[in-house]
C-alpha cells in the first residue's frame, strides 16, 4: 500500500471537510446511509474495491465526478501487466 493520500482524502482536506461531515452530507444529500467505518477505509486507502453506489453517494455529496475519486493509476500500477 502506498503512503500517498487518496484522491478523496485530498478533496476533503482541500475543502476542510471531515469524514464525519462527509457522512452527514451523504445522509442528507442522498437520503441514504454510508457507515463512518466504510468512509474511513475509503479515505485512508484501505478499501479500494467498493460498490458503484457507494462511489456515487460520495460523488453526489461532494459534487464531484467518479473520475475525480477513482484511483486509476494505483489500479494500473498494481493490477495490470
Amino acid at each position: 500500500m502506498s503512503d500517498k493520500p487518496t484522491k478523496l482524502k485530498l478533496i476533503l482536506d482541500k475543502r476542510n471537510i471531515s469524514q464525519s461531515q462527509l457522512h452527514d452530507k451523504i445522509k442528507s444529500s442522498c437520503n441514504s446511509y454510508l457507515g463512518k467505518d466504510v468512509i474511513s477505509m475509503i479515505v485512508n486507502g484501505k478499501k479500494k474495491n467498493y460498490e458503484i453506489y457507494t462511489l456515487l453517494k460520495i460523488c453526489v455529496a461532494l459534487n464531484v465526478t467518479p473520475n475525480e475519486l477513482i484511483e486509476k493509476d494505483e489500479f494500473i500500477r498494481t493490477q495490470l501487466k
